[in-house]
């Protein structure tokens, strides 16, 4: 399948998955799972800055539009978009260990899995510090980062081996 349709489709999936699923599941106010940053983290390596940039922004722009986030999910998006190129550079020693699709099969599951809490954690801090933006209660920002990265992670993880 083409790398562009193939990528299409998993936004898609992922989008529907979130919107109509996942974010109609709030665990007692603390646990909001953001499965769609697996869009993100599945980039090919491949693609241009620019567009990377540009795929994460749009992307946060069409939760935004469907979540009535007002901005939330596109600066936290793009700042996803931003790191991960970053990120996969430093972790992976290895450039041909990268195929179009970062997985744990290509990049061994613990370079993987880092990966992945990084980026989920870098995330959900931005998300969440926008919506609350204030100190006020700061504890319960963290234990929201906290169980909703946690959350995200294992279905991240779960959805990667339901790939393989």
């Amino acid at each position: 399948m083409n790398l562009w349709v193939e990528n299409i489709l998993r936004y898609l999936i992922l989008l529907l998955l979130q919107v109509l699923l996942i974010n109609n599941l709030q665990l007692l106010g603390v646990c909001s799972p953001c499965v769609y940053v697996l869009f993100l983290l599945a980039l090919p390596p491949t693609l241009p800055r620019w567009a990377e940039l540009l795929t994460g922004f749009v992307a946060g722009l069409v939760l935004d539009i469907f979540c009535n986030t007002l901005g939330v999910q596109t600066a936290a998006c793009t700042m996803v978009a931003y790191i991960r190129p970053l990120l996969i550079k430093n972790m992976v020693q290895d450039n041909e260990r990268l195929t179009d699709t970062p997985s744990s099969k290509s990049l061994g599951f613990i370079t993987y899995l880092k990966i992945v809490v990084i980026l989920v954690l870098v995330h959900h801090t931005a998300m969440f510090a926008l919506i609350a933006f204030s100190f006020h209660n700061w504890w319960l920002t963290l234990i929201q980062i906290i169980v909703s990265s946690i959350v995200t992670i294992g279905l991240i993880l779960g959805l990667d081996l339901l790939r393989r």
